[in-house]
């Protein structure tokens, strides 16, 4: 296990380092790893109501493959940023990496993954069915479960929330190994990530505010210095780091 060395300051001012005159591309390919499944998906909405008919059957379908799709999309984005702090070349079509690199551990981490998540939501919408909502002391209850499935899945998701940077660093690494390898990871370091999470909250308020359109280049920001907490726990960011200063 490796010791974790860098403030969260640190690690941001890394990822600006990283990001310096690469910006461009960066943005385009958040842009495109928005619009690809938006695209794919606005036929399927067409005629959709609230009832569940062929209509919503046939878009709940497409929206599952459209979530895979914009998972595999992640993953190459994930994969330019650490080619990025790992000094190595990488262009926009990267974007699509996953596509033709053994894209079934990352589907199949990501239908593990969301099931996890789902299991402790099931409690609160047990309360949302059952309780009479008319009464405040349903409220209270609801209000109980909703957030204790909350804290429940920020927990899971800090726990695996880095098999798919293990993948793509190790190709042969089965998924059961990714889960087990991103826990052992993340042990002692679940609450560091959360802070470094919360640190981005004026960042995220500011894109939100700006239409959107600041999220196209605060989004490569959060995402290079997250790709950075995990060189940092993998003890492979002062390789990058002394890169970063030679070629400064």
């Amino acid at each position: 296990m490796f010791m974790t060395k860098r403030t969260s300051g640190e690690l941001k001012r890394l990822a600006r380092e990283f990001l310096n005159g690469n910006y461009t591309v960066m943005a385009v390919s958040v842009l495109a790893s928005f619009l690809i499944p938006a695209l794919l998906l606005s036929p399927f909405t067409a005629g959709l109501s609230p009832q569940l008919d062929a209509v919503m059957a046939m878009y709940l379908a497409a929206a599952v493959i459209v979530e895979i799709l914009s998972q595999l999309l992640s993953a190459g984005l994930l994969r330019m940023h650490l080619r990025l702090a790992q000094n190595q070349p990488f262009t926009w079509k990267d974007l699509f990496w996953t596509f033709r690199s053994c894209p079934d551990r990352f589907i199949l981490a990501a239908v593990i993954l969301t099931a996890i998540l789902l299991v402790p939501a099931l409690p609160a919408a047990g309360c949302v069915v059952l309780l009479d909502i008319t009464k405040p002391s349903s409220w209270l209850m609801i209000a109980v479960a909703v957030l204790a499935a909350a804290a429940v899945q920020l927990y899971v998701f800090y726990m695996f929330g880095l098999v798919y940077p293990l993948y793509i660093d190790n190709p042969q690494m089965t998924v059961a190994e990714g889960f087990r390898r991103s826990r052992q990871l993340m042990k002692g370091n679940k609450m560091r990530r959360f802070w470094l999470d919360v640190s981005f909250a004026g960042w995220n308020i500011l894109g939100v505010l700006s239409a959107g359109i600041g999220i196209l280049w605060i989004s490569p920001y959060i995402r290079q210095t997250s790709v950075n907490f995990y060189l940092d726990l993998t003890g492979q960011l002062d390789a990058a780091g002394e890169g970063m200063q030679v070629s400064g």
